[in-house]
């Protein structure tokens, strides 16, 4: 496991993040936006791989999570929340150029780390060579209604209390071994995830913190704001089929749909069949990354 490393961002909190470096020069860069109340150090393996294939790959700990956590509160978005997450990743991208020099940098969200890459891409997709979505979603049911139902809460006072949102993913899943079994058919994957006091329900967010990615939610998903997408930014998405965050992928192949209806002319989407929400830690997790570096390859040329 990499140590961790910080960088104070421009809201003054001490940003968290780790670093993995090929044995010669990189060829390029992969910036790493992990999910919902996990961190940075589960990518460990992933990370190992691309660097032995010649990638420099970063990856920093959100805030409310992982070692970030220590400066905002678990689960907490501290001053200026999701809009300073977004900042926060495009600060590390600059970072890494700095320290590495001009290089192809490609930014790779999994999860809410993909929700978050979706604005990134429309805010500063032109200081990428490509954008990786894994586990991701092209919307969600009922967006205003949540919203509203969240917004009520935060009202009366419960902002910082934690936020059930797993439950329900773990429903199609029932009678399930754990509470996160929708994560990956690999039983060892899945309770190293319960396991880690950093993941989960040891570390979950807050509801001013669900309220505010859902209100970034739906300027994502905005038609006006979808159509900002560089044209020519290349755009990989991995989907497992029974993943219960895209209906099962059905909100991903939109997504894509959209995508490739607003002229970003290299999208590809590759569905996997039976694989759930985490691609990276699935029983055909060797695959997956195969095809993300055929992928990195060929885009980083």
């Amino acid at each position: 496991m990499r140590a961790v490393e910080t960088f104070t961002d421009r809201d003054g909190i001490e940003i968290s993040y780790r670093r993995w470096l090929p044995t010669g020069s990189p060829k390029a860069i992969v910036v790493i936006a992990h999910g919902a109340s996990e961190h940075s150090g589960r990518y460990d393996r992933f990370a190992t791989y691309l660097s032995g294939r010649g990638y420099a790959v970063y990856a920093p700990d959100h805030r409310g999570h992982g070692a970030t956590a220590k400066a905002t509160g678990v689960g907490m978005g501290g001053e200026r929340g999701w809009v300073g997450m977004i900042d926060d990743l495009h600060e590390l991208r600059d970072l890494t150029t700095a320290e590495l020099g001009d290089l192809p940098v490609v930014l790779l969200g999994h999860s809410m780390g993909s929700f978050l890459a979706q604005r990134y891409i429309q805010l500063y997709g032109g200081d990428l060579a490509g954008v990786v979505l894994s586990g991701s979603s092209g919307g969600l049911a009922d967006l205003d209604a949540t919203i509203d139902g969240l917004q009520a809460f935060a009202d009366g006072g419960a902002a910082d209390e934690p936020a059930p949102i797993f439950g329900p993913l773990n429903a199609p899943f029932e009678p399930a071994r754990t509470p996160f079994d929708w994560l990956s058919r690999d039983d060892a994957e899945v309770d190293k995830y319960v396991a880690d006091p950093m993941c989960g329900d040891s570390a979950p967010l807050t509801i001013g913190f669900v309220l505010d990615m859902m209100r970034n939610g739906a300027t994502t998903w905005d038609p006006s704001n979808e159509r900002l997408v560089p044209k020519d930014l290349p755009v990989l998405l991995v989907t497992g089929e029974a993943d219960p965050v895209s209906e099962g992928g059905k909100t991903v192949r939109e997504l894509e749909a959209r995508y490739q209806a607003n002229g970003v002319t290299d999208v590809t989407g590759l569905y996997y069949a039976e694989a759930r929400h985490e691609l990276l830690n699935e029983t055909n997790r060797d695959a997956v990354q195969d095809d993300i570096a055929a992928w990195l390859d060929r885009i980083t040329a």
